[in-house]
This record gives structure tokens, C-alpha cells and sequence, in this order.
């Protein structure tokens, strides 16, 4: 009796219920897609998709399989949701609400904590803020925004000298939410400690690993320093200052070491004097009015010959003038890329239109990021 032969064949007959169910799924994904989009609905709805989760938790008998349900519904709303933006695109309907142009008076969230310098970009964008909310880590102001705790929120994304954020540009990918505004401040690293301090006392220096990517030149001078990668520069300096020791010591900003009564041991320690970082603001609704002249994607593509030259191809075909192409690796697929592209352009133009529906069609994966105004760093 072929046992393991018996059981291959039952769940060759369940894959093949499973598959027809899939695909009648899918095919009512399509037209919720269009509902959405005759009635201005956003493709993502977080909270519909948790009842959905509890609710096919609760038909298990064996409870033991809670989280593989939670893991499967996870995916496959995550595939509706791929299906119901692949027919947005493909229908030339690109849906967007109208830019606030008066982002006063609101809740705004950011990494760090006062003295940051998203701390400092959220002031240099948003003006007469109602409330700053702080947040520990990058996702934490994600889902603070998704949830509607903040309007929104503001996080860095790009750094002149040591390129791409790769947390932020990750959670681009995963969280569905939207560019809607950038800022770029100069960012000046300084050495910081308590007063009295000087290069010689210092043994131990704490930094965000971008302040230190950004002077690398200044430790390769001071090997004898022992580096303390921490979340965040500000944090960074409220530490060193909490500390009150000599031998130890922090890279942040000016305003930082103001804030929390630091000596500025050493001035301008990054590489570059011209060392900026560009911020993003995120929302839940994807806005644009016709003051908008920057679009941003992210795409995947089939692992196949020719499969980027493609896009390119077709960026080209269009004519766009792109002015950043970016590389991550897809953290759910090995050896599996996933491409960020800024170019000139809005929403409104009809060729802007027919190139994002064309890229988003040649595309494995394809994600609109956003319409909004764009900030020169100088």
C-alpha cells in the first residue's frame, strides 16, 4: 500500500479545489477593484482585512494552525491587493485626491526626538503644527499614520553621500501608503559631549551607522574610538548627556547639543561639507494638483533576460527625464529585485498616465508612490 502516495493524491485534488477557488477570488477582486475606483476608495483597508483574519480564525477546529491562517490570509489579500492596482493601471484610471496646500494645524509624527533631524525637517516643511509626535523607529510612524493616529508623517529617505535608507525604502514597499511631499536639510555632523570634554577624553562614540557612514574619514583618524551604532543621533547626544561622562560622546546636530547642554567637540566631522539628506512625507491618500512636478514608482520585474531593459525602454519610449534609479533586495523573494524610480512629471498628463499604466503592465510587481513637489538640496 503506497501510503505517501494516497496522501500526494488527496492534496493534489484540495490544490485543485484551492486553485479554481483562488482564481473566482481573484476574478471578484477585479471588480471591487472597480467599484473602488468609481467610488474613490483606497485599495487598502487594514481594518477590514484584520476582521477578515479573526473571522477565518475562528472556523479552525484545530487552533494550533491560528497563525499559519493569519500568515496565508496575510498573502493572499497582499495578491488581491496586486490584482485590484493591476487593474486600476491597466484601465488608464489613476485616482488621486486634491493636494493640501495649506498643511497647517495638524498632527505630524517623526523619528527620533527633539534636536533630530527629522525632528528638524518636520519643522523646516510643516508650519503652526498642531501637535509633533516622536517615535522610536521608522515603522513606528508608518503605522502611526496608517492607523490615523497622525496626518502624517515625515521620514528620511536619501543622503548625499551614503545614498538610500533602505528601512524607509523597505516600508514603502510594504506599508500602502503614499509620497506627498519631500524636504532636504543640510546635515552638519558634529562630535558631542559634556563640557569639558575633548578629542583625547573620548573612548566610546554613539551614532545613528548613517552618522558614522558620513565620517568615515574622521574616525579613520581616531581608530582607538570604540563606535556604538544607536537609533538616532538626537537620542544619541540626549544619552551622552544623560551620562555625564567625559569619555563618552556623540555625533548630532547643532541644535541638539543646545538642546540637551552638550560642548561641540569637534565641528563638521562627515566627509562631504555639502552633506544633505532628503526627507519624505507620507499620507494615506495618494494627492496632486497640477503645482506637482515629481512621481515616484517602485517595480519589480520577472527574472528573465531583458527584463529591466524593458522598463527602461519603455521610460525612455515616453520620455521621461528620471532622475534617480535605486536597487533593494525583495526581502520576500531571494536574488529578487526591487527598483525606485523618480522622474519629472504629474499625474495629470496623459502621457504620465499611459507610461506608469505601461511600466505597471511590463512589471511583476508595481507600486505608485506618489505625486508631489519637488525640493532641490542646496
Amino acid at each position: 500500500m503506497d501510503l505517501l502516495g494516497d496522501y500526494r493524491t488527496e492534496i493534489d485534488k484540495i490544490d485543485k479545489e484551492m486553485t479554481k477557488l483562488l482564481e473566482k477570488r481573484m476574478n471578484i477582486s477585479k471588480s471591487i477593484s472597480k467599484y473602488k475606483m468609481e467610488h474613490d476608495m483606497q485599495i487598502f483597508h487594514p481594518e477590514r482585512e484584520k476582521i477578515v483574519i479573526e473571522k477565518n480564525k475562528g472556523y479552525l477546529e484545530n487552533k494550533e494552525y491560528g497563525d499559519l491562517v493569519e500568515s496565508y490570509y496575510e498573502n493572499l489579500m497582499y495578491l488581491s491587493r496586486l490584482v485590484q492596482q493591476k487593474e486600476i493601471y491597466s484601465e488608464n484610471n489613476i485616482y488621486t485626491k486634491p493636494y493640501k496646500n495649506d498643511r497647517e494645524n495638524l498632527v505630524v509624527g517623526y523619528q527620533g526626538v527633539p534636536g533630530s533631524f527629522g525632528n528638524e525637517a518636520m519643522l523646516k516643511y510643516f508650519k503652526n503644527i498642531k501637535e509633533a509626535k516622536s517615535y522610536e523607529k521608522f515603522e513606528d510612524v508608518f503605522k502611526a499614520v496608517e492607523d490615523g493616529e497622525i496626518e502624517y508623517g515625515i521620514l528620511p529617505v536619501e543622503n548625499s553621500s551614503t545614498g538610500g535608507i533602505g528601512t524607509v525604502e523597505d516600508l514603502l514597499k510594504e506599508y500602502n501608503l503614499y509620497i506627498v511631499g519631500e524636504e532636504c536639510i543640510r546635515i552638519s555632523q558634529n562630535l558631542v559631549g559634556i563640557k569639558g570634554a575633548t578629542v583625547d577624553d573620548i573612548k566610546e562614540v554613539y551614532s545613528h551607522p548613517q552618522g558614522f557612514e558620513q565620517s568615515t574619514k574622521f574616525f579613520d583618524k581616531h581608530k582607538d574610538y570604540n563606535l556604538i551604532p544607536y537609533s538616532n543621533t538626537a537620542i544619541s547626544a540626549k544619552l551622552v548627556s544623560d551620562l555625564k561622562d567625559k569619555s563618552k560622546a556623540a555625533i548630532a546636530s547643532e541644535r541638539a547639543a543646545k538642546l540637551y547642554d552638550l560642548k561641540i567637540i569637534k565641528k563638521d566631522v562627515n566627509d562631504l561639507k555639502n552633506n544633505y539628506t532628503r526627507f519624505i512625507v507620507i499620507g494615506r491618500d495618494l494627492e496632486c494638483d497640477e503645482t506637482c512636478d515629481k512621481v515616484s514608482i517602485l517595480f519589480s520585474i520577472e527574472d528573465t533576460s531583458g527584463g529591466l531593459y524593458t522598463v527602461i525602454r519603455d521610460i525612455k519610449e515616453f520620455g521621461l527625464n528620471m532622475s534617480k534609479i535605486e536597487s533593494r533586495p525583495n526581502r520576500n523573494n531571494p536574488w529578487n529585485y526591487i527598483f525606485f524610480v523618480d522622474f519629472d512629471g504629474n499625474l495629470f498628463d496623459v502621457n504620465i498616465k499611459k507610461a506608469i499604466n505601461t511600466i505597471a503592465r511590463s512589471s511583476k510587481y508595481f507600486k505608485l508612490l506618489g505625486c508631489y513637489r519637488d525640493v532641490k538640496c542646496k
